[in-house]
């Protein structure tokens, strides 16, 4: 009989749905209303500050519309800029503002914290044995 708690998909999807939640909890907690979806963006251009907005797509696995809502977000929370690329005016480079590097510096600690508490009780061959079955199942995607 199948049952959907079952599946392999739903117990993904659902540990990420509370990984989500419990991330944006700790981040109100510090006074920053940022989405884990937010923060992924912002720690990617802590990273690779001005890139395209293609690359950031393709870095965190969303699609085009859904990029371009959350820069949108960002960008009235005055936390990234976009400028036209010199070389493709059809393209724009995002960079971080003096607000988003600011937040960013606030954030990364507690994030470095929350995923230090997600790994506690698993030793590092239990994490590697993980990270392999993810990549097995990406694979078989």
């Amino acid at each position: 009989m199948y049952k959907i708690e079952e599946t392999l998909d739903h117990t993904i999807s659902t540990v990420v749905q509370l990984i989500k939640n419990s991330l944006f909890r700790e981040f109100k907690a510090k006074n920053h209303n940022i989405t884990p979806e937010q923060w992924g963006v912002l720690a990617k251009l802590h990273h690779e500050d001005g890139i395209c907005q293609k690359q950031i797509a393709d870095s965190l696995v969303k699609d085009k519309p859904t990029t371009t809502r959350i820069l949108d977000l960002l960008e009235k929370k005055n936390l990234i800029i976009r400028i036209s690329d010199d070389k493709d005016r059809r393209k724009f480079r995002v960079y971080l503002t003096q607000d988003g590097k600011n937040t960013v510096n606030e954030l990364i600690p507690v994030a470095v914290a929350f995923q230090d508490r997600l790994k506690s009780n698993i030793s590092a061959g239990e994490l590697e044995q993980f990270y392999g079955i993810l990549e097995k199942i990406n694979k078989n995607i």
